[in-house]
């Protein structure tokens, strides 16, 4: 005789418990017909950036009576990129904007039991991307150099946003600098070739999109400086010699300096003036050996003329002046000289 539970006993007690039951039982959980609302709300960081900047949208408070489902939650940015699907647990998303416009920015929020309402509580919605203002370019009044050799770039900044907190310069050659927004101009050495610079604005938003300069070359300098010797209305007359003076022009890199050297002779005797003691020095060819002081260098004012005071000449000595230009990139026009006879 068969005297257990039958079978079927079980399954039938549990279909026929309804959803009080369950709850009152202790099973966790709610029916899956409960119906709930889905309320958002959304800040954004910024409404108003630089291309390449990128703004944040922060969710305030997520709402959701039908805890069992996951909320979908999507932001479209306005600027024709895919719309973005928030992962469960983010809080947060961010989002570049490449391009000068004006984005409306949506969020919208899906659940099984249809769609909620999220809020943006910014005073607008729409992100203005606009490009980031400045002038910046090279000042190229001295860009010539030596064969292998290099300049020295003089970058101009001005008209920096006050919303910028750093400025990035990328050199092109590997190197990148880091200015403060107020700083009006910044050198880079560079070697022969052409170059540009790239100019990043930062702030709070992100880097802006780069702007780049306009070339900036160094050029070698090849061609040779130009000098003159100017004799005076009475070149016979020793007085008219106190002061020696000429001019000396480079076409490319610039001048650096004119060198000069004196000689006054008789038929007996030599002499070199040394330009560190203010002294006429007795030479003896093969015996005396020329000092550096022998020769001074002098720069050019701006018309390009060079001045040598020159004391203790008089009548009867043969004077002779030699001098060279030489520019910045170390051409040289070759040594000159003239000879007058002192009658005087």
């Amino acid at each position: 005789m068969n005297t257990g539970r039958p079978r079927g006993l079980a399954a039938m007690l549990t279909l026929a418990l309804g959803a009080g039951t369950v709850a009152g039982a202790g099973l966790l959980g709610s029916p899956a017909w409960a119906a709930g609302g889905l309320t958002g709300t959304y800040t954004l960081d910024s409404t108003s950036i630089w291309t390449g900047q990128q703004v944040t949208l922060t969710e305030g408070e997520l709402v959701d009576e039908t805890p069992e489902s996951v909320a979908e939650r999507t932001v479209d940015w306005g600027d024709g990129s895919p719309v973005q699907t928030l992962a469960a647990e983010a809080r947060k998303a961010t989002h570049k904007y490449a391009a000068v416009g004006s984005y409306p920015v949506k969020v919208q929020l899906k659940d099984t039991d249809g769609e909620g309402t999220a809020t943006i509580t910014n005073a607008t919605t729409t992100v203005q991307v606009t490009t980031a203002i400045g002038s910046y370019k090279f000042n190229v009044a001295s860009n010539w150099t030596w064969e292998d050799g290099g300049a020295t770039a003089k970058l101009l900044l001005s008209g920096i946003p006050a919303a910028a907190t750093r400025v990035w310069v990328d050199w092109g050659d590997g190197k990148t600098s880091l200015l403060g927004p107020t700083t009006g101009s910044t050198t880079h050495y560079y070697p022969v070739g052409t170059h540009t610079a790239r100019i990043t604005l930062e702030n709070a938003q992100g880097k802006t999109t780069p702007v780049t300069t306009r070339a900036y070359t160094v050029k070698v300098d090849y061609t040779a400086p130009s000098s003159t010797l100017t004799v005076p209305r009475k070149p016979a007359r020793a007085s008219y010699w106190k002061t020696i003076q000429g001019t000396a022009k480079d076409g490319q890199i610039g001048m650096d300096s004119v060198g000069v050297q004196l000689w006054k002779w008789t038929a007996t005797k030599d002499y070199y003036f040394n330009f560190s003691t203010r002294k006429w020095v007795r030479y003896t060819p093969g015996k005396t050996k020329i000092p550096s002081a022998a020769v001074s260098w002098r720069g050019v004012d701006a018309k390009g003329v060079w001045k040598v005071p020159v004391p203790g000449l008089s009548k009867g000595y043969s004077f002779e002046v030699d001098y060279v230009a030489v520019d910045r990139a170390g051409n040289d026009n070759g040594w000159k000289y003239r000879v007058q006879k002192l009658t005087s």
